[in-house]
Formats: structure tokens, sequence, C-alpha cells
């Protein structure tokens, strides 16, 4: 068996880890779990048109969906190993590879979109209206900025963390990975939480296995993120120039609920 990554290398989402070579299988299973973003990411672009951006793109799942509609289409994400899965899966697409708290692409779009989250994986404030306001910046007159958070549950933002270990079903290894048979054992581990910062992280594990249970491969990855409260998210987009804004706590707009979704719609002004 081979010995753990320290989450000092390559952040989340190391190259050539388990982990990347396993993100869309897992992104599978969330939308059958919990609510899809993917229509409601495509019905936005479609309706405005493009040309979109996507912030976070990851293995660029959400922008092939958009880009199969017929509408113009670019992803930025900071991850290259991610890139690079998108680029294998949508070669024909422009893909940028850059931090979305501070980049400049000298055009402006229609809609950007931050789906599954992504916001929440800048881990500060400064930087997550470093974020908003980079997007502001990339967005015609009239254009919109869309984007989904987790609403935080203040029962699990507690100092103590949270230890309870989940296992997720077992998954066949991604094509071209690993030993003949064999399977992945993903397992989200304990959590810490820094209620100072509002920041978390989530301790994930990903095992190969042989068909008789051997753990064949071990890597352990730390995921690190900020939770940000509706009134502070609002602030945020207020100060960084946004109007018409509109929250939600689900994908079909359904009303701000407490411990739900974070959906928000803002534009920036005509």
């Amino acid at each position: 068996m081979t010995s753990s990554i320290p989450p000092s290398q390559n952040g989340f989402y190391p190259d050539g880890g388990l982990n990347v070579a396993s993100y869309d299988l897992r992104a599978e299973l969330d939308r059958k779990l919990f609510d899809d973003p993917l229509p409601f990411y495509r019905d936005w672009a479609i309706r405005a048109g493009g040309p979109v951006l996507e912030l976070g793109c990851g293995t660029g799942r959400i922008a092939g969906e958009i880009a199969r509609h017929g509408v113009e289409v670019e992803g930025l994400d900071l991850s290259g190993a991610m890139l690079a899965q998108a680029r294998r899966h949508y070669p024909d697409l422009t893909w940028h590879q850059a931090d979305m708290c501070d980049f400049d692409l000298g055009c402006r779009f229609a809609l950007v979109i931050v789906p599954f989250r992504g916001l929440q994986e800048v881990t500060t404030a400064a930087g997550q209206r470093a974020a908003l306001s980079r997007a502001f910046a990339h967005l015609k007159p009239g254009g919109r900025l869309v984007f989904d958070l987790i609403d935080p549950d203040l029962r699990y933002c507690l100092p103590e963390g949270d230890a309870e270990i989940v296992q997720l079903p077992l998954f066949p290894m991604p094509a071209g990975i690993g030993a003949p048979d064999s399977r992945l054992r993903i397992t989200a581990m304990e959590r810490t939480n820094t209620p100072l910062t509002q920041q978390f992280c989530e301790h994930w594990r990903f095992e190969e296995l042989s068909p008789e249970g051997k753990i064949l491969r071990r890597e352990d990855n730390w995921h690190h993120m900020r939770w940000v409260h509706r009134a502070e998210m609002a602030l945020m987009l207020e100060i960084c120039g946004f109007v018409s804004i509109s929250e939600y706590s689900g994908f079909n707009q359904e009303a701000p609920r407490y411990a739900a979704n974070q959906v928000w719609v803002a534009t920036r002004p005509a």
C-alpha cells in the first residue's frame, strides 16, 4: 500500500490522484441524491444566449452541457489536473488556468456562473470579494452572475468539528486507472471548523480495493472551504456593484430557507 498524500501537495486536486480521476463519478452521485444544478445553469446560459464564463469549471461538465446547446462558453479553473480532464472531454472549448480571485481575460460575458459551491473554495472573505469583483469586471452591462453555496447549518460549524465518518457506495475504478477489476472506496473522514474565520476542512480518503478487498492504493486529501451567511453574501454583492440581487434556497427558485442551498442571481447595471 502506498503512503498517504500530505495535505499540502497540489491542494485538494493533486495531479494523477484518485480524487481528480473520480470527480465525475462523485458528481453524478450528487446529482442523484441532491438537487441537480446542471439544468439550472444550462437554462440560464440558454436565456443569456452567450457568451458564458464558468468560474471553477473543474472537469468541464457544466460548460460541456452548455456548449451542447449551442451556447458559446469558456471555463476557468485553478487546478491544472482538473483542466486536463476538461480539455480531454471537451477539446473544442476554451479553457483558462487562473485564480478566480485574480484574472483578466480581456473580454466580457453575458453570464458568469460559479456552480458546485466553487466560491466557497476561496477561503477568506477578502478573496471571495475579489472573486465577485473579477466576475463583475467580466460581465457586459446588464449581464448576470449566477452561483450557489451551502447555507451553513450552525450546529455543524462549532469549534469541535465533526468526527463522523461517512463511506460512499463503492465505485468502479475510473477508466485507465488502477488494476483490473479493482474498485474505488471513498470515505468522508473527520471535519474540523474554525468559526472565527468561518473556515472548515474536510478530510477525504480515496482507496483502490482489489476484488478481495485488499487496499492497493490510498490517498488522503484535505478540502479547505469557507462558509458564508446570507446577509454577508448580499452585502458582498452590493459592495461589488451588483444590483437586482435575488436569493433562493434551491434550483427551482424556492424561497430562502435556513440550512438549505443558497442560490444567487445578481446583475451588473446596464
